[in-house]
């Protein structure tokens, strides 16, 4: 996964790759990174620390905050929404891939499939055999 915000700074930064290791809920403490769906979204995909860990019936559910934010997020992130826990990184590698899914990016491989289209369209046209004249 590409770090794509500040809440986790300065532990995790903005194009940092992280690995991510699926995990058994029950065994995450207090203190782990964990990666999450959004309670809001559940496209999105959340990396912030556990700062609680609750029980209810024969679930667990957790409390998160991001290092760099003020106040602790306002859910529950229920064990159904764990997609694992953080590993290592490898920072700033996901810049690159940041960049590429914004308006210049898209503009970027565009421009590059249009190039390439055109490239082989004139390699084609080069390549084909001309006709002989016979006398």
């Amino acid at each position: 996964m590409v770090v794509s915000s500040e809440s986790m700074v300065p532990t995790l930064n903005v194009g940092d790759i992280i690995l991510v290791r699926g995990v058994d809920p029950k065994t995450v403490t207090v203190g782990t990174i964990i990666i999450f769906h959004s309670p809001n979204n559940y496209e999105i995909p959340i990396v912030h620390r556990v700062i609680a860990v609750g029980h209810m019936d024969d679930s667990v559910f957790f409390e998160t905050k991001g290092d760099h934010n003020p106040v602790q997020d306002g859910w529950k992130v229920s064990a159904q929404n764990l997609m694992g826990v953080y590993v290592a990184k490898i920072p700033y590698v996901g810049l690159l891939s940041l960049e590429l899914r914004g308006p210049v990016g898209v503009t970027l491989i565009i421009l590059l499939v249009a190039l390439i289209i055109a490239i082989e369209y004139k390699e084609s046209k080069s390549a084909q055999p001309k006709p002989t004249t016979q006398s």
